[in-house]
C-alpha cells in the first residue's frame, strides 16, 4: 500500500513539473517554420531593419508569421502567434516589442497581433517590393497603420 501512495506522489510531481511552462517566451535556436518574406534591400526605400525585426521575432517558437516594414525613423511589426499562446498574448506582445525597442533604439517602434493589421503590413511589404511606394508614400502609409494600430489596442 506505501509503494502504491508514493508510486501516485511521485507520478504526480512528474506530471506536474512536466506541464509547467514557464520559458513560453523563449527564443529558439531551429527556425520552426515561421512565414517570412525578407524584402529586398536594393529599394529605394531601405527596408534593412524591417528584415533585421523578421529575423529576431522569428525565432521565437510561439510566432507563426511575422511581417514588418520601416521608414527613417518608424518601424512596425506584425506578428501572428500559435494558437496555444494566444492565451499569454498580452505578455507576449509586451515581451517582443521591449525586445524590438531595445534591439532598434533609433526607431519608433510598434508592435501588433491584430489581423487586420497583419494583412496591411503583408500588402505593404508587396507593394515595397514591386517597388510600388515612393519614399513619401511609404511614410504616410506606415504612419496610417500605426495609427490603426493604436486605435485597436
Amino acid at each position: 500500500m506505501k509503494k502504491v501512495k508514493l508510486l501516485t506522489i511521485v507520478l504526480l510531481t512528474i506530471t506536474l513539473f512536466a506541464c509547467n511552462s514557464n520559458n513560453a517566451l523563449e527564443p529558439t535556436n531551429k527556425n520552426n517554420h515561421v512565414e517570412l518574406t525578407k524584402i529586398s534591400t536594393n529599394q529605394a526605400i531601405d527596408q534593412h531593419a524591417s528584415n533585421e525585426a523578421k529575423e529576431l521575432l522569428s525565432k521565437y517558437k510561439e510566432i507563426i508569421k511575422v511581417n514588418a516594414v520601416n521608414t527613417e525613423k518608424e518601424l512596425i511589426a506584425t506578428v501572428e502567434v500559435r494558437h496555444q499562446a494566444r492565451l499569454q498574448l498580452s505578455e507576449i506582445r509586451k515581451k517582443l516589442k521591449n525586445k524590438l525597442v531595445k534591439n532598434f533604439p533609433d526607431y519608433k517602434v510598434e508592435l501588433s497581433t491584430d489581423k487586420k493589421l497583419v494583412l496591411e503590413v503583408e500588402k505593404a511589404e508587396k507593394q515595397i517590393e514591386e517597388n510600388s511606394y515612393t519614399s513619401k508614400e511609404l511614410k504616410k502609409k506606415v504612419k496610417e497603420l500605426i495609427e490603426l494600430s493604436r486605435e485597436q489596442t
